[in-house]
């Protein structure tokens, strides 16, 4: 949950994503789509209004958090157990600026188009990305219910994604000890940090206001890394 949320999600191996009232304590809200454990959640960083769910099953749910939880759509290609899903980032100030092109991106005019910066938002709020055990990263759009690029590149289990604020990079790390950073436009790897822990990497993360990502994994070290 963001800080300040009302509300808590998690997932388990009965099979089900349960809402939890943060302030009583209580479950308000049971989701019970997947037919096997349920592995992973994610929910959307720009307004905590779009959950993504996945384990077992392959199959990556999609929800609206509010209102009657409706699931929004299901995106099927992994043919193994889905390990772990991501929205878009939160932009540093960096990445805001080059989103929207410094001053390129303000307010829509008085005829009612949509600014830059609306457009911009849009697009990167229809992403969500995904890894699994098939050894694939895949980046996905919600509205479309699609697959838009596939990376085969990992050599082993992939443990952990995330997407850069700008939308533009996808970074991953698995089993084969490696963190990668995929180009989503060119469709290619475009850079890989080999034996980046000396065992599995499990788990990495983006710093909210720094050009610092995280990493951890069984080697029990915790590794800073600058991006450029």
């Amino acid at each position: 949950a963001a800080a300040g949320a009302a509300h808590l999600v998690s997932a388990s191996r009965d099979q089900t994503v349960k809402f939890w009232d943060v302030e009583t304590g209580f479950c308000v809200h049971t989701l019970s789509d997947h037919s096997d454990w349920v592995r992973t959640v994610a929910v959307r960083e720009s307004d905590g209004e779009m959950l993504a769910t996945s384990g077992n099953d392959t199959v990556v749910n999609v929800y609206r958090t509010g209102g009657d939880r409706r699931k929004v759509c299901e995106l099927r290609g992994h043919e193994h157990v889905v390990e772990a899903l991501a929205f878009v980032c939160a932009a540093t100030p960096a990445a805001r600026a080059e989103l929207v092109g410094g001053s390129a991106g303000g307010s829509g005019g008085s005829d009612g188009r949509k600014s830059v910066a609306d457009k911009k938002a849009e697009e990167l709020n229809d992403l969500v990305a995904s890894c699994g055990r098939d050894r694939t990263v895949r980046l996905w759009s919600i509205s479309k219910a699609s697959c838009l690029v596939t990376f085969n590149a990992h050599e082993n289990w992939v443990r952990s994604v995330l997407v850069h604020p700008t939308g533009n990079f996808i970074i991953s790390a698995g089993d084969d000890r490696s963190v990668r950073v995929f180009d989503v436009k060119s469709k290619r790897c475009l850079r890989t940090i080999d034996d980046a822990h000396p065992h599995f990497v499990t788990s990495i993360a983006m710093h909210h206001t720094l050009p610092i990502m995280v990493s951890g994994g069984v080697d029990h070290t915790v590794k800073c890394w600058q991006l450029d």
